[in-house]
């Protein structure tokens, strides 16, 4: 794998959008047979695709889009040989404004559907490009982005090879629930609680955070997951930083995401096929139902996922 080196000023990195379609939320609500919605996810690859590059996920913050990460996705491709894909989730970023590409719509569901829309921008990258090397797929995410991360750590438990979440969500705070217009059920809630399904998390996880945090403090969230991660014996690295904000400038959050992802994406691999690839099942108990997950199924189907109700 190359080192990480100095864009020269005339290179030209190889940038482009794609368009899937992903799950309606009408279509499940209704229960019937609407158009899926499409989503628009942005990419950018190494010069040179061999038998190694393999596919980097970054999943953005609320209110921001799918250019949020442009400039980790730029040096990562080729620093990292990775395929970089980022997906302008519904709500949010050019979702919301086509002008601005700001602000996010309510009423919101605390990043429910917006993890199968990273997902399928990860899926739908990972069938365009079939040589890519699926033992090497990672994900990055900041703020709502890492909530999301994490998130897709225990949706498919088996697809990276590490994650690494940047000053993250971790649970559904009240004042959240308030910005998004509605009321929440118990298993809305639960399924957005990256602390309660933690043992369900089998692949690495990197974590930081900055000290000075007002928006998501590090102690309401980063700390905490800390603490379960290690009593349960997972595996994980928590790097604070002194003084830092939440979304600090673009320099310094790059130089922090080439320290830690940099350190790791060399020396971590799959050992086995990841849960799309193998169209796996995955079960997650809530507070009363089971959210039921069937990789087999296309993104854009009513049969993705689905509640059933525990015995």
């Amino acid at each position: 794998m190359p080192p990480p080196y100095p864009r020269p000023n005339n290179h030209l990195m190889k940038k482009y959008d794609i368009v899937f379609e992903t799950i309606s939320v009408a279509t499940v609500k209704a229960n019937c047979k609407l158009p899926p919605q499409e989503i628009t996810a942005f990419v950018t690859e190494p010069d040179k695709v061999n038998k190694d590059t393999g596919a980097m996920l970054f999943t953005h913050g609320w209110d921001c889009n799918r250019f949020m990460d442009q400039e980790l996705m730029e040096y990562a491709a080729d620093a990292y040989n990775v395929v970089c894909v980022s997906a302008e989730f519904r709500q949010s970023g050019y979702a919301f404004n086509a002008r601005t590409g700001e602000g996010f719509s309510a009423p919101y569901d605390l990043s429910f559907y917006q993890v199968f829309d990273s997902a399928g921008a990860l899926r739908h990258i990972l069938s365009l490009k079939s040589t890519l090397n699926r033992k090497r797929i990672f994900a990055y995410g900041l703020s709502q982005g890492g909530h999301r991360a994490l998130l897709l750590s225990i949706f498919a438990p088996n697809t990276f090879a590490f994650v690494n979440a940047a000053a993250p969500l971790t649970r559904p705070l009240e004042l959240l629930q308030m910005l998004t217009g509605r009321e929440f059920s118990e298993d809305e809630l639960s399924i957005s609680h990256v602390v309660e399904h933690a043992d369900l998390i089998t692949c690495p996880v990197y974590l930081e955070h900055g000290t000075a945090d007002e928006t998501l403090p590090h102690t309401e969230h980063t700390v905490i997951l800390e603490k379960r991660l290690k009593e349960l014996g997972k595996a994980h690295t928590v790097v604070y930083h002194k003084g830092g904000v939440h979304c600090p400038p673009g320099p310094v959050r790059l130089q922090a995401f080439k320290n830690t992802v940099g350190a790791n994406i060399g020396k971590l691999t799959l050992k086995d096929d990841d849960d799309f690839l193998k169209g796996r099942i995955v079960k997650i108990p809530c507070a009363n139902k089971t959210l039921v997950i069937d990789w087999s199924k296309p993104q854009n189907s009513t049969e993705l996922f689905c509640w059933e109700t525990k015995a």
